[in-house]
């Protein structure tokens, strides 16, 4: 939990006056629906033997808890306050998101990431929701009432969408859905289901679709969720999912048949602009945590932090937090000025800059997140507790979204540097 004295970083977070009221109800949240919940489980979120249960998977009383403060923040209009208006969001732009999420995640990592939807809520996919979705799906969502679950890696196709195997195929007015998605956040306890899969091969960007429908209606109907898997965090929350034969209707596509690659690219997209208050309110959390661990722990008669060797670890942590900030900061500004962020298709300059974004925040996060393990020394090492459990996170987060050397090839790409083998001179025989 965060001190409840103002910290130096604290000082630098400038957020505008116009958020002050967000920022207010994030805090009573915190106050009023966190810090009760994560005092009651403290034995199960701080021991890696009460957080699953005996399945592997994240524990009943986990699960509830984070409902209940999902449909707390939605009350507050915080937990969607990404979404517009008139989707029951707040309309806030990415600038501002950027000081709301790094609020909420600076303080730490037991619940208060429920007070944000994520890939498991209201997602950006819900802007391409039809009428006749609303009631069913969209409203709730947005008012943290369900959980979502988006399906669209697969064993054999991460990064690459066109290696994806699962498929929809018309028959009638119907679609059959067909296939196996891995690593999906959310999969054993998902209402909703979005699911993106090959409606018409070799059709370039129209080759997709994306799908939605109750997971509990379908549950033994063709939908099967599988065997759970085990993150390095061991969260219990990660697992596989099968379509056998799924006969879904056609109210079921979000948006239009083909049209799942943009709507996938602009999820794509917020999951890495995201990235920046995420990563900068864990990186506040982890600095002011080592800065208190310094100045109490005393070795030789005086404290940890009168060592220059310790002084430069916290010096290096600052700067990294500092500069990938006022990166993010910037980056958010150039795509809310001519908005909304959620605009397809995005310029080039805008798409180098998203991932830019990624890189930097995944990379200085997690060179944060390495200092403070090795400031807290023995106690850092040990698994249960929250600093070894962000460094986890921190190694985790630079492969989900794109790894960072897609975005790497991305940036280069659109700085003209894009290699068409089509065009490339034929090798001499024998070479």
């Amino acid at each position: 939990m965060a001190t409840a004295a103002l910290s130096p970083l604290d000082q630098e977070l400038h957020p505008p006056a116009h958020l002050k009221p967000i920022l207010a109800d994030v805090g009573a949240l915190y106050r009023d629906e966190v810090a009760p919940r994560e005092a009651a489980l403290a034995h199960r979120l701080a021991d890696e033997s009460q957080f699953l249960d005996t399945d592997g998977k994240l524990h009943p009383e986990i699960l509830a808890a984070r409902r209940e403060i999902m449909r707390a923040a939605g009350k507050k209009n915080v937990y969607s306050a990404h979404l517009p208006e008139r989707l029951g969001g707040r309309g806030l732009g990415r600038t501002d998101m950027i000081y709301v999420e790094e609020k909420v995640y600076g303080y730490g990592c037991g619940l208060n990431p429920a007070l944000l939807s994520w890939s498991e809520g209201a997602t950006p996919r819900l802007l391409y929701c039809h009428d006749h979705q609303r009631e069913q799906f969209v409203d709730p969502l947005v008012r943290g009432e369900k959980t979502s679950l988006h399906a669209v890696t697969e064993i054999g196709a991460g990064s690459n969408l066109f290696d994806m195997k699962t498929h929809a195929k018309r028959r009638g007015r119907d679609w059959i859905l067909s296939g196996t998605k891995a690593y999906i956040t959310n999969a054993f306890d998902a209402d909703v289901a979005q699911v993106l899969a090959v409606t018409e091969a070799g059709a370039g960007r129209r080759t997709f679709t994306y799908f939605m429908f109750d997971t509990r209606e379908y549950l033994q109907k063709g939908y099967r969720p599988g065997r759970v898997y085990q993150t390095m965090f061991g969260d219990g929350y990660t697992g596989e999912i099968f379509f056998d034969d799924m006969v879904l209707p056609e109210s079921a596509v979000i948006g239009e048949v083909g049209q799942g690659f943009d709507i996938a690219v602009m999820s794509f997209n917020y999951t890495r602009m995201r990235r920046a208050g995420m990563c900068s309110g864990w990186s506040k959390y982890l600095i002011e945590r080592s800065l208190e661990r310094v100045q109490s722990r005393i070795v030789g008669e005086r404290p940890l932090g009168a060592n220059q060797g310790i002084q430069w670890l916290l010096a290096d942590m600052y700067v990294d937090w500092l500069q990938t900030r006022s990166l993010s900061l910037e980056v958010a500004r150039t795509i809310d000025n001519p908005g909304p962020w959620y605009r397809m298709p995005r310029p080039k300059d805008e798409i180098r800059r998203i991932c830019a974004l990624k890189v930097s925040n995944d990379e200085s996060f997690y060179r944060v997140a390495d200092r403070a393990l090795q400031v807290h020394g023995g106690s850092g090492v040990m698994r249960n507790n929250p600093i070894n459990k962000l460094f986890q996170i921190a190694r985790n987060l630079r492969i989900p979204g794109g790894t960072d050397e897609v975005q790497r090839t991305t940036i280069a790409e659109t700085l003209g540097l894009r290699f068409d083998a089509s065009k490339s001179a034929p090798k001499a025989a024998g070479g």
